[in-house]
C-alpha cells in the first residue's frame, strides 16, 4: 500500500508540471533545449551533495529525503521500488534493514532452502555492504554442506555499524549452525546492540573482546556453556536485557557485577542448569522456571519489583529464601505444577508487594490440602492490592461443608486495608478454599472492590496472563454443589459495596452478584 500510494503521488506531480508547461506554451524541445544549456552552464562542483535533487521522479526533494523514504520501506518493497525507478536504484544498495525469511522473498512452503540462500546471496552481491543496521536471517533448515556459503552471506551482511543481529533456524533443521564469533570484529562489538540466535551453536572465546553496546541478548535453544556464556556477560558491560530459553547445555549460570545496567532476567526451560548467581544490582524484573535448580542466591541486594517463578515444588525447595535480599518486591507470581503438599510460606514480610499470583496446578496437589493456611502468605503482604489464586484440580477427595457443617474456620489476621481484587481461578467447594475466601472478604471488608469466583475450569497463568482452558469433565460434574456453597457461605458475606462475579460453566456466560 505504501508503494502504491508513492506512485500515486509521483504520477499526480508529474501530471501537474505537464500542465503547468501547456499553459505556459512551453514546447517539449525547448524546455529540453534550456535544461541542457542550464547543466552545462553548471557544473557539478557548484551543487553541494545535500542539495542533490533527483529529478526523474518528477518531485523535487533532496536526494538524502528520498534515501531516508526509500530506508523505511520493507526489504521486499523497497527492492520493487528500486527495479522501477533509476531514482531508487542507488539508494536500494544503501538499504540499512535487511530481512530474509519465505514470507519477504514470496516463497511458498514447497520452495528449496538452496533457492532461497541462493536469492539473499544475489540481493547481498548487488548490495553495497555499507549502511547496513539491521540484519534478520530466518531459515526452515540447514545443513552441514550449507555451512560455508552461509558464513560468507553473514561476512557480507556484517560490516562496521551494524546494530541488530537476529539469525533463526526451524525446528527440523538436520544440523546446529555455529555462529561464526570470528565475524565479530572490534568494529562490529562496538556498534551491536541487540543479538539472537535461535537454534544455534555458540562458543565465544576470551580473546573476543569487549561488546561495548550490547544492550540486548535473547537465546532460544541456543548451545553454550556456562563458562563461555560467563565469559560473554563479563565482556558486556552495557547490557540491560537477557533472555536464556531451552538451553539445554546450560549448567550454570553467574550474572557477574559488572552487568550494573541489567533491568530484565528470564532463564526458562534449561532442563541442565542446577546453580543461579545474581550479582547484578540494579536487576528489576526475573522471571526462573525453577526445574533443576537447587541454589538460587543473590550476592548483592538487588531492586529487584518483579519476580515470577515456576516449580514443581515451591514447598520443598530452597527457592524462597533469597526473598531476604528483595525487600522491595512489588509483583510476585509462583506456579507449582507437580507437588503442592502443604502451605507456601515467605521467609519475610514483604511490605511494599502489591500483587500476588499463585497457581496450584496439576495432579501433585495434595487431597487434603489446606487452601486456608495461604492466608498467612497474605498477613505477609500488608500493601498487597491484588490476588490471584489459580487452582486447577477436581474437588475430588477435599473435605467439604456437606462432610463438616461446622462453621468455617476464623483466625486473627490483620486487616488488609489496600486490597481491592481477589481472583480464583478454578474455584471449588473445598471447604479450606470456601474458608480462605471467607477470610478475605472479612479482612479486606473496607477496601475491597471486587470478588471473581471462576468455575468454569483451567487457567494457565504465565508471564504474559492467563489461558483459558476449556472445562473438563470433572469441574462440570462440580459445578452445581460449588454454586451452592457460594450462595449458602459466600454470598451472604459480601458487603454492599463489593462486586461479586461468578463465572459459571455455561461457555461464554457469567452471573454477577452485587448489591
Amino acid at each position: 500500500m505504501g508503494m502504491l500510494a508513492l506512485k500515486r503521488l509521483m504520477s499526480t506531480q508529474s501530471e501537474q508540471r505537464r500542465r503547468q508547461f501547456r499553459a505556459r506554451g512551453c514546447d517539449a524541445d525547448r524546455c529540453s533545449s534550456s535544461e541542457a544549456k542550464r547543466k552545462k552552464e553548471v557544473g557539478s562542483d557548484d551543487v553541494s551533495p545535500g542539495a542533490k535533487r533527483l529529478r526523474s521522479s518528477g518531485l523535487h526533494l533532496p536526494e538524502d529525503i528520498w534515501c531516508h523514504i526509500h530506508s523505511l520501506m520493507p526489504l521486499r518493497d523497497a527492492a520493487r521500488t528500486a527495479c522501477v525507478s533509476r531514482a531508487f536504484s542507488q539508494s536500494w544498495r544503501y538499504h540499512p534493514n535487511l530481512t530474509f525469511n519465505k514470507c519477504m522473498l514470496g516463497s511458498n512452503s514447497n520452495g528449496h532452502v538452496t533457492d532461497f540462500i541462493r536469492t539473499i546471496d544475489h540481493v547481498l552481491k548487488k548490495h553495497s555492504g555499507t549502511n547496513i543496521k539491521t540484519l534478520t536471517l530466518e531459515l526452515d533448515d540447514f545443513k552441514n554442506s550449507w555451512r560455508r556459503r552461509l558464513n560468507s552471506l553473514l561476512q557480507i551482511a556484517m560490516r562496521p555499524g551494524i546494530e541488530e543481529i537476529s539469525l533463526s533456524f526451524g525446528f527440523f533443521a538436520k544440523a546446529a549452525y555455529t555462529f561464526p564469533c570470528w565475524l565479530l570484529s572490534d568494529r562490529i562489538r562496538n556498534s551491536i546492540w541487540c543479538l539472537k540466535l535461535h537454534r544455534c551453536v555458540f562458543r565465544p572465546t576470551v580473546k573476543l573482546g569487549p561488546f561495548r553496546s550490547l544492550a540486548m541478548l535473547r537465546f532460544f535453544k541456543v548451545r553454550i556453556t556456562g563458562y563461555k556464556l560467563g565469559c560473554l556477560l563479563t565482556n558486556s558491560p552495557a547490557l540491560e536485557w537477557l533472555e536464556l530459553n531451552s538451553c539445554d547445555e546450560l549448567d550454570s549460570l553467574k550474572i557477574p557485577c559488572q552487568l550494573q545496567r541489567l533491568s530484565y532476567l528470564s532463564v526458562y526451560f534449561c532442563l541442565r542448569l542446577y546453580m543461579i548467581e545474581i550479582k547484578a544490582p540494579k536487576l528489576r524484573v526475573f522471571g526462573l522456571d525453577a526445574e533443576k535448580v537447587i541454589k538460587l542466591s543473590f550476592g548483592v541486594s538487588v531492586e529487584l519489583k518483579q519476580l515470577y517463578i515456576s516449580s514443581p515444588d515451591l514447598v520443598s525447595c530452597a527457592h524462597l529464601e533469597f526473598l531476604s535480599n528483595v525487600p522491595d518486591l512489588e509483583g510476585l507470581k509462583l506456579k507449582s505444577c507437580c507437588q503442592v503438599t502443604s502451605s507456601v510460606m515467605l521467609p519475610i514480610k514483604l511490605l511494599h508487594l502489591k500483587e500476588i499470583s499463585l497457581s496450584l496446578t496439576g495432579e501433585g496437589v495434595s487431597e487434603d490440602y489446606d487452601y486456608f493456611s495461604l492466608a498467612c502468605l497474605l498477613d505477609c503482604c500488608p500493601s498487597l492490592r491484588k490476588f490471584f489464586l489459580n487452582v486447577s484440580h477436581t474437588c475430588v477427595g477435599h473435605q467439604t461443608f456437606m462432610e463438616d457443617p461446622s462453621h468455617p474456620r476464623q483466625m486473627p489476621g490483620q486487616q488488609h486495608g489496600n486490597l481491592k481484587t481477589v481472583t480464583i481461578f478454578g474455584f471449588c467447594y473445598a471447604k479450606s478454599l470456601v474458608e480462605l475466601t471467607c477470610y478475605i472478604i472479612e479482612n479486606a471488608a473496607t477496601s475491597l472492590e471486587s470478588l471473581t469466583l471462576d468455575i468454569h475450569g483451567t487457567r494457565v497463568v504465565s508471564v504474559s496472563g492467563a489461558i483459558l482452558r476449556p472445562m473438563y469433565d470433572g469441574k462440570l460434574v462440580e459445578a452445581p454443589r460449588t454454586l451452592l456453597a457460594i450462595r449458602t457461605y459466600i454470598q451472604r458475606r459480601i458487603p454492599s459495596t463489593v462486586k461479586l462475579n461468578v463465572l459459571e460453566p455455561c461457555g461464554t456466560c457469567s452471573s454477577s452478584v452485587g448489591h
